[in-house]
């Protein structure tokens, strides 16, 4: 990030004049914001100084600005996840392979199962083993990142039972648009609404003597 002439390379010292610009500080008050001196930030301006990734990191938070990390059509790349799972020592997995979910025991460990290690967090195969099985699986594409611990507790916890009950939406509200007919048993067959469709003969038959009981309660004095 070391900048020292005057064209492209200067980026650096030009984005802490930009920041002075946008909050509005002085060198001194530059200075007093970072723990430094004003002459420091007179030659980080210049471009004569690195003020290195932290420090600029701090001076461009005054504006309210942050640094970020894009590919080459611009979009965003986000750090591997902080949680991304680890081996039993603490240790993050090699980066440049891929890492199976726990339960995905390869089969050479399979085969030969090891009781005098702890369970594995992760399996992963070397770089060449790791080509062939790339190239045996045409179209495969490369996970982006390693499971994360995360993503692990999920996974075990779909493998130990039912998974959980998603609830059908509720029914959309319908406008009744009945015929006049439909008002005397049930939806006649041009009825376009249909929300009261005739059942089975012999429902159909209970649905009506009901309503005849219903009519006679009605009458009687």
């Amino acid at each position: 990030m070391t900048s020292t002439t005057h064209g492209d390379d200067d980026w650096v010292g030009r984005y802490v004049v930009r920041v002075r610009r946008l909050a509005d500080l002085s060198q001194r008050d530059l200075a007093a914001e970072t723990g430094t001196s004003a002459s420091r930030v007179c030659r980080l301006e210049s471009g004569a100084l690195d003020p290195g990734v932290t420090q600029f990191q701090r001076i461009l938070h005054l504006a309210g600005l942050r640094l970020a990390v894009v590919d080459a059509e611009g979009r965003e790349v986000p750090p591997v996840p902080a949680d991304a799972v680890r081996d039993n020592q603490g240790r993050r997995f090699p980066a440049h392979l891929d890492v199976a979910p726990p339960d995905e025991v390869p089969y050479d460990r399979w085969s030969r199962p090891r009781y005098d290690r702890l369970d594995a967090q992760g399996w992963y195969h070397l770089r060449p083993a790791r080509d062939e099985l790339a190239d045996a699986a045409a179209g495969r594409t490369r996970p982006t990142d390693h499971p994360t611990d995360t993503e692990l507790s999920t996974r075990r916890r779909l493998m130990r039972g039912r998974q959980p009950r998603v609830d059908t939406p509720p029914r959309p509200e319908v406008v009744c648009e009945c015929l006049d007919a439909c008002f005397e048993e049930l939806c006649v067959p041009d009825c376009p609404c249909q929300c009261e469709p005739p059942a089975s003969v012999g429902s159909l038959r209970h649905r009506l003597l009901n309503r005849t009981l219903e009519r006679d309660d009605s009458v009687q004095p």
